[in-house]
Order: structure tokens, then sequence, then C-alpha cells
């Protein structure tokens, strides 16, 4: 038997085993990478921050597991056959769920890379300059979407720093709401400095953090205390909404499919391909009869809130629609959906009637921005102060104009908008805290669940703005990690 392993070591990739079954030859590794002799040249620093990039197609990160929290909204039917996100959707989980834990440890692995990358690349002299400051940006940029995405469900969570990396410093307590999001806020004003304001296709941009920190400032400013924070929204976010380079996409469709290789509207996105790389995003969202695996169905509310709205026919299936597959033109069959309807902004067909993975994964759009701009302005000013921002995203699907748009309409607007795009659930939470919607009374709508899911769905204020620690997490944790508070 001959054995062969190539190590790289320190977060970069992973052990690759040849093996056969003769004599036993423990051969000398040849490929030995670590921190200290690994980052070298530009390459070595494009590469590990293209690591950073690949965990975009994780399934239980970015490709799927973080769809699942917006499941507890009133958009979305978990369907599937997940047994764990039963639990989730109708708030009646305990802290060993499955769900809980899936993307806890991919989170920390991507800050984990980018801490590397910091403790290496600023002090590097062997790299060009544009290297080295685009590949900072992406760094602190990618670090702080982690730690949003660990913010949104969870709330309070250890920050792990470059020089935490550095002394092995990795059991850490919980830091406060204001130092997760003060973290996020640093590490994209970083990204803001680094990066440049265009890209090529598939990499990010100044934009791109700008979108993130207009977010980053509207969930925050709905937290006691931090109502002013509007202020810092607006700003942020007119750099997306006043510059031509992040423009609107004419077609509001191309944002979904694989159209030009740069969309200006998609901030950051998953690139995915059938020749080279795909995301499951693709196959969770499509039906079984089709090839997918038939999971997240809208719920009836959805559609009746569309009514005569454009976006409905390019956001979801439904009676009566007609579908590509192949060279033929199907009806759409409402039976294949427990629900009667299926989200189409991920499923297009090839010329052979085969799931089409040529499609573009929208993770932050330009329109979300102007939506938010939209809303700081509202709540700083009232009715009709984010008219123009909310026109522009309607107009670009022919719609007519509001005037004096208040909450109400701005709910509405992005409730449409951004269907099936991850937002709504973390949305409803973050008005909840404000006042402009009461989603004790919404989520106990029956309209809010799908049909054997009504009168369970047991949200509690405040209980379920943010979701217990996974209980593994705590227990590995020897006392340092106390799980959150009202579980």
């Amino acid at each position: 038997m001959k054995k062969i392993r190539l190590y790289i070591i320190s977060g970069l990739v992973g052990v690759l085993t040849f093996t056969s079954c003769e004599d036993f030859l423990e051969a000398d590794p040849k490929g030995v990478y670590t921190e200290e002799n690994y980052f070298t040249n530009d390459q070595s620093v494009v590469d590990a921050v293209t690591g950073l990039y690949g965990m975009l197609i994780v399934e239980d990160y970015v490709a799927f597991g973080d769809y699942a929290w917006d499941i507890c909204s009133d958009d979305m039917y978990r369907a599937g056959d997940h047994a764990e996100k039963e639990a989730i959707e109708t708030f009646t989980f305990d802290a060993g769920n499955a769900q809980l834990k899936a993307g806890w440890s991919w989170k920390y692995e991507m800050i984990s890379r980018a801490n590397n990358i910091l403790n290496h690349v600023p002090e590097m002299t062997t790299i060009s300059e544009d290297i080295k400051n685009r590949s900072l940006g992406e760094t602190y940029f990618f670090r702080a979407f982690a730690y949003w995405w660990l913010y949104l469900p969870y709330g309070e969570v250890p920050i792990i720093s470059e020089e935490d990396a550095r002394n092995a410093n990795y059991n850490k307590p919980k830091a406060s709401l204001d130092e997760v999001l003060g973290q996020i806020e640093s590490d994209l004003l970083e990204a803001v400095e680094y990066l440049p304001e265009t890209s090529s296709a598939g990499r990010i941009n100044r934009g791109t953090a700008y979108a993130y920190l207009t977010q980053l400032y509207m969930h925050w400013s709905c937290i006691e205390g931090h109502e002013d924070l509007v202020d810092k929204a607006i700003d942020a976010g007119t750099h997306v909404t006043e510059n031509s380079t992040y423009r609107l996409s004419d077609n509001y469709q191309d944002n979904f499919r694989q159209v030009t290789d740069a969309l200006p509207e998609m901030l950051l996105y998953v690139t995915s391909s059938s020749s080279w790389r795909n995301t499951s995003t693709i196959y969770y969202f499509s039906p079984r009869s089709l090839g997918g695996w038939n999971f997240f169905h809208p719920l009836p509310g959805l559609f009746e809130a569309f009514g005569d709205d454009p976006r409905r026919a390019m956001t979801m299936w439904a009676a009566g629609d007609k579908l590509q597959v192949g060279p033929d033109l199907i009806d759409y069959d409402p039976n294949s959906s427990e629900t009667g309807y299926h989200f189409n902004k991920y499923t297009t067909f090839t010329s052979d009637g085969l799931l089409n993975f040529d499609l573009l994964i929208p993770l932050m759009r330009s329109s979300d921005v102007y939506l938010l701009v939209a809303e700081a302005k509202i709540r700083r000013s009232g009715a009709g102060a984010g008219d123009a921002e909310i026109n522009a995203v309607r107009a670009r699907v022919g719609l007519p104009p509001l005037v004096n748009a208040g909450p109400d309409e701005l709910i509405k607007e992005r409730r449409l908008e951004l269907a099936g795009e991850n937002r709504r659930h973390f949305d409803l939470v973050r008005w909840d805290k404000i006042g402009w919607v009461d989603l004790v009374a919404l989520y106990a709508d029956p309209k809010a669940s799908y049909t054997a899911d009504q009168g369970r769905k047991n949200f509690q204020r405040p209980r379920n703005y943010y979701f217990p620690l996974p209980q593994e997490e705590i227990d590995k944790s020897d006392g340092v990690l106390v799980q959150n508070s009202n579980y």
C-alpha cells in the first residue's frame, strides 16, 4: 500500500490522500505550507481570498442553511424532508435543533480564514499594492459578512480577532449586541477604504461594503438608544443610490439569470455554472418533478400580496403559468408544491430540459439599498420622504409612482421586490422592535403559515428576536459561552 499526503494547513485547504493496496510507504510530505511560508506573492494572497469567496457555495452556510431562517416568515413554507425545520418554522425548537448549529462553524471558519489573511498580508512587501489593497478590502468585508450572519439569528456571539487567532484564544464569551455590531461596522468601514469602486465580474467592490453598512445601520437603529443611526444609513446608502456604477438593472429578471458578466445592480452574488461550479440553492428551490429537491414553497398570502404586480411572474410560479422546459412549453403544476406555488428566481432549464445552473444567485442588490434608504428617510422625516427611492424601484418594472408612501407601503415594497431573497423574517423582527408591525399578531394570522402549521406558529416577543446558541457549542466551551436569555 502506498500513501502520499499533501498537507495544506492553517485553514487554507485540507488533506488529499491517495492509497493503493500493495506495500505501505509513508512518503515525506512534498507540499507543506504553514502560515509562515504560504503568503509570499500576489498569487498566494489571491488564492487565500478566493477561499473566502468559495464559501458562498457551502450548503450549510449561504447556499441553503441561511435561507432556512426565512421559513419563519409569512412568505414561505419549509417543505422538503428536513425534519428539524418544522420546529424552526413554528418557534418550537430547543437549543439542540440541528438547524441552529448547521452554519455556526462555517461562519467561524470564514472568520478564521479572514484572520489568517489579516495576520500576514498587511506587512507583506512582496506583493503589488493593487492586489494588497483589494485583498484586504475583500477580507475585511467577508469577516463582516460572517459576523452579520451570526448576528441575525443569534444576536450576541463571540468575537474572534486577529490577536485571538495569533494566541489561539478561541474559547471566548459572547460579546454584547453593540460590540458585535460595532465589529461589523469597523470591518465594513475598513473594506470601504480598501475596495475599488468598480470590480471585475464576481468580485465585490466599494458599493458592496456601503450596501452592507446601510443594512447594518438600519437593523442597529431598531435597537433602543440607536435610533439616530438612520442618518448613517442614509449617508452610506446614497453612495449606492447616487452612483450610476451601481444603478438598477434595466430588466428586473436579469438579476437572477446569467445574462451578462457585469450587472450593475448585483453588489454580491454567487456565480453558478453547469460547466465548473454550482450551488445547491438551485436544487433546493426547484420542483422535484423537474429535477429539484422541492423546498421553500411560497405561501398563498405572498401570492395575494402581489396582486397584478409584474414582479409576481418573475418571482413565483402559480396555476396558469407556462414553463419553458427544454423545447417544450408546459403548464406549471400547482400540485407539485404543497402550497400551490414555487419560487422561480433560481430555476430555469437547459435546451435538454435539465435544471440550468448557469444562473446568478443574488445576495445583495442595489434595489435593496434603495428601499433601505427610503425606509431611513421615512423614519427620519415621515411619509413621502422616501418616495424617490421607492418609485425608482417601481418604475423599473413599469409600476406607477406612490405618493406620500409611509411604513405600510415601504414594508410591502420590500416584501415584493425581495421575495425569496432571505430578507422577510429578519426585516419583520426589526420592524417589530420599533412598532411598525405586530409580529406576534402577524405570525398568529392563518395566512402566515402553511395549513398544517396554522395555530402552531408561536412567536414570542422578545424571546424570538434571536434564536438560541447551539447547545453543542455551549457544551464545548466549558461554561465560557452562556445561552441567550429567554432560553
